[in-house]
C-alpha cells in the first residue's frame, strides 16, 4: 500500500522544483531575497545614514534580509502545506486580478461558450 502511494507521487515530484529551504524552491527563495534586498537594504541604509552610521545600515539591512527570508519561507511553507503544486501562485494571480493590478487569462464566469463554428 505504501509503495503504491510512493509510485503515484514520483512523477509529480520529478516535474516540480526541488525544495531547498523550508519547502521553498530556488525560484521562491530568490524572489524572497530580491524583494527583501530591494526593500530592506536601502531603507536601513537611509535610516542609519540619518544617524551617521551608513555602513552599519548595510549590515543591518543584510541581517534584515536574512530574517525576511526565514520568516517568508516559514509563511510559504504553511501556505503550501496540503495544497497542490502552484496553488498559492494561482491564488496570488487571482487576488491581483481582483485588485485590477494584473490582467489574467483565467475564465472566472459561468456561462455557455460557443466555439464559433456554424453547422450547415
Amino acid at each position: 500500500m505504501e509503495s503504491q502511494q510512493a509510485n503515484e507521487l514520483l512523477p509529480v515530484r520529478l516535474n516540480a522544483e526541488p525544495s531547498i529551504f523550508r519547502g521553498c524552491s530556488l525560484s521562491e527563495l530568490m524572489l524572497l531575497v530580491t524583494v527583501g534586498g530591494i526593500a530592506l537594504v536601502p531603507g536601513s541604509v537611509i535610516v542609519c545614514g540619518l544617524f551617521g552610521y551608513l555602513m552599519m545600515g548595510v549590515g543591518i539591512g543584510l541581517l534584515l534580509v536574512i530574517a525576511w527570508v526565514v520568516i517568508g519561507a516559514t509563511v510559504l511553507q504553511k501556505l503550501k502545506r496540503g495544497r497542490p503544486l502552484g496553488y498559492y501562485q494561482l491564488r496570488l494571480r487571482l487576488w491581483l486580478e481582483d485588485l485590477h493590478l494584473l490582467r489574467s487569462s483565467f475564465i472566472r464566469q459561468s456561462r455557455v461558450w460557443d466555439i464559433g463554428r456554424r453547422v450547415k
